[in-house]
């Protein structure tokens, strides 16, 4: 999790009457015992059957098993096939979430049979109508194969520093790479503020920062999050559209 003060936040959070908190990437114990007594629901993201096992002992009341297919950030190295028939093993009677690579009704389905309880999808709904993102993202994602999403170790890491994540080759990557993938600190045009955000504050290069529709700059060259689903999202619908789309085979 990143380092602020997340008990102040979750307090905000109840307070405005939110009883599903989503955690991921840290120890959910802290934070359990507060939303039960909120009467609130616990969710946490795994990418093992062991990690699995830590946070159902931790009170988490769902497990979202995230395969490394998902887009953005990726706690785990193991695919969602293999994770989710493991997760739910290691966890029952507990409900198990699958997420990562599900992009339509056919992966609904296969998680389903997988025996998780529901799907989590990502990359799919960033082209919903609703979803409040830029068009030059929007028209990336369209245009993207499955293999144009990539796993990096830290390479985003400006607001988000040791998390690996999945995102769209682009302008960004690719001059790192020519450069050989040098480390944090020496990677080039580090610092370089190449957009500006919603308020109009500086986005720099190596931002982990979403590329929101009132964003300006250099677009492309932003973070440009997305999973190995990416090829199955192919056109902006409505949000209830994508989701009668993708329960159309259940």
């Amino acid at each position: 999790m990143l380092e602020w003060d997340q008990h102040r936040r979750l307090e905000e959070v109840l307070e405005a009457g939110l009883r599903i908190v989503s955690l991921t990437w840290g120890d959910p114990g802290p934070y359990v015992e507060r939303v039960h007594a909120a009467g609130g629901l616990v969710l946490h993201t795994v990418g093992s059957a062991e990690e699995a096992r830590q946070v159902v002992a931790a009170g988490v009341d769902v497990v979202v098993a995230q395969g490394w297919e998902a887009g953005g950030h990726v706690r785990g190295q193991v695919a969602t096939l293999p994770l989710v028939p493991a997760v739910v093993d290691a966890v029952a009677p507990v409900p198990v979430i699958a997420a990562g690579g599900i992009g339509d009704a056919r992966g609904v389905a296969a998680v389903l049979a997988l025996g998780a309880q529901a799907a989590w999808v990502g990359t799919r709904f960033l082209l919903a109508e609703e979803a409040p993102v830029h068009e030059t993202y929007r028209r990336r994602l369209i245009s993207a194969a499955e293999t144009d999403a990539d796993w990096y170790a830290n390479l985003y890491d400006v607001g988000w520093p040791d998390a690996p994540h999945r995102a769209l080759r682009n302008a960004t990557s690719g001059t790192w790479e020519a450069a050989g993938r040098p480390a944090s600190g020496s990677r080039p045009g580090e610092g370089q503020s190449i957009a500006a955000g919603p308020s109009g504050e500086p986005v720099v290069r190596y931002s982990s920062a979403l590329p929101l529709e009132s964003a300006t700059g250099d677009i492309e060259a932003l973070s440009l999050w997305a999973g190995q689903s990416v090829a199955l999202a192919n056109r902006i619908q409505p949000a209830a559209e994508i989701v009668a789309e993708l329960v159309s085979r259940i």
